[in-house]
């Protein structure tokens, strides 16, 4: 999704009530930013929807449940119910704080949002549902040009592009086409196909990897589901935990293994005074930013190769019953976790060999299955992801990728850095595309305050602005 704030535009429009268009940095964006500025300079807000996005809530799969509780999902971080309320309203009239929702709820939850603030504002409201491949730059204004060959003006442009496809899967003896491999589980054919196999094979075993087991489950697969990663670690299940008070922490560490140190001997503290790991993480959720950004770039660099998989299972955990469904079927065989490399891949009309070294032995083991998914999560190597958009931005320097590949080079506030160092004053960033800058910033509590502070800034240069052009006309 683009997310444009156009000055003085008075198109009037009607925002889609589908979820499946609606991020939530892109949705609440939409929805804090309308109606914020002065009358004399109302900011008109275009969402350019972009096809593939959004894949968070976009499922229609009620199996996939949100991995966070139904009390911190608020998109208001000053009404923190408002969340339960609308779906004790619009969904079951049972709904607890700590119940894990369907995540089709939370995106209609998100689309209900913009629709209202639509409605309220809708003549400065429109919605585009289009691609946007490419911005041009005039004067004091923006082109976003699109797919269809239109184009809509802007004068400040937000990119909550949110997370990309996973990278197409290599392995020796890998041919170009496959009739087998399934490289998107989430590109619309998602994995229906595999409904009459033996055996599946996942490739990844992090949370993406938990929602392609669930919904082949639900729809009736029998077979065993193989999963394959580097290290075969699972995401940690959710507890009930009693929270605890953020601690004061005089310094940062500078290094990885620092850091980490210093997580494990807090977490070994909690132990002894009878609390588990998860509330001593939870607790320090509010430094983690500032954990990050204390760390050196070649710090940063050995955190994500030695730590990160350690980090992610632990970090993003998954709701209780997805993990009890999963516990019982490695108990009963019916999901099988390998840890290893793969070294080889082979088709043949009959299914799919699959090669790879076991991590705990360096041995070679052989699977054989009728398919294989690639589940190894978004596309983290910004600069290979799949995108016409970030290309042409890329291609023309308006936009330059952070020192880590992790999206785009960006200041603290969002501002988009180009290809010469430069810091804009017209494009932004929000969400996942400034995950180099913030690592902290996927999930919607650290998502909704990147939106508050974003609109403020927003407001507060068109009131600006206002105040320069009124002053010039004097």
């Amino acid at each position: 999704m683009v997310f444009s704030l156009n000055a003085r535009q008075r198109a009037i429009g009607q925002a889609d009530g589908s979820h499946r268009w609606w991020g939530f940095t892109g949705g609440m964006l939409a929805v804090k930013c309308c109606g914020r500025a002065p009358e004399q300079y109302r900011l008109s807000s275009s969402s350019v929807v972009e096809s593939g996005r959004g894949v968070a809530y976009g499922t229609e799969f009620f199996g996939h449940l949100l991995n966070v509780r139904a009390r911190n999902m608020s998109a208001y971080a000053d009404d923190p119910e408002h969340f339960v309320g609308w779906a004790q309203a619009h969904f079951s009239s049972s709904v607890s704080l700590d119940d894990y929702l369907p995540r089709p709820v939370y995106g209609h939850y998100v689309a209900a949002q913009v629709k209202e603030a639509a409605r309220l504002d809708a003549e400065h409201f429109r919605c585009i549902r289009d691609e946007a491949v490419g911005l041009i730059r005039h004067d004091e204004t923006t082109e976003l040009i699109l797919s269809s060959g239109q184009a809509t003006t802007a004068h400040k442009v937000v990119l909550a592009l949110g997370n990309f496809p996973p990278r197409d899967m290599t392995a020796p003896g890998k041919q170009p086409v496959s009739t087998r491999l399934l490289n998107n589980p989430w590109s619309g054919c998602g994995v229906t196909y595999a409904r009459d196999d033996k055996a599946v094979l996942l490739i990844g075993s992090g949370l993406t990897s938990v929602d392609v087991a669930v919904e082949l489950r639900d729809r009736s697969f029998q077979g065993t589901i193989h999963v394959l990663s580097r290290r075969g670690l699972l995401p940690q299940r959710h507890q009930l935990v009693p929270p605890l008070a953020t601690p004061t922490l005089e310094e940062a560490p500078r290094t990885a293994r620092g850091l980490m140190r210093m997580i494990r001997r807090r977490v070994k503290a909690g132990e002894k005074d009878g609390l588990d790991w998860r509330s001593v993480l939870d607790s320090m959720r509010p430094l983690y930013q500032q954990f990050w950004q204390s760390l050196p770039v070649q710090e940063q660099r050995r955190f994500l190769r030695h730590a990160r998989p350690y980090w992610d299972v632990h970090r993003h955990r998954i709701a209780r019953p997805v993990a009890e469904q999963l516990a019982q079927e490695i108990k009963r065989g019916q999901m099988q976790v390998h840890a290893g490399r793969v070294m080889e891949y082979r088709e043949d009309d009959e299914g799919v060999c699959v090669v790879f070294r076991e991590r705990r032995n360096r041995e070679i083991a052989t699977l054989r299955v009728d398919r294989v998914i690639n589940c190894t999560g978004p596309d983290c190597d910004f600069r290979n992801v799949d995108s016409a958009l970030v290309a042409d931005l890329l291609r023309n320097k308006q936009a330059w990728v952070d020192e880590l590949s992790l999206g785009l080079d960006v200041t603290e506030s969002g501002a988009v850095s180009d290809g010469h160092g430069r810091c804009s004053d017209w494009l932004y960033a929000a969400g996942p595309l400034c995950k180099g800058r913030l690592w902290e910033t996927i999930a919607v509590p650290e998502l909704r305050a990147q939106v508050a502070d974003l609109t403020r800034l927003l407001v507060a240069q068109a009131t600006a602005e206002l105040d320069k052009y009124e002053a010039a006309a004097d």
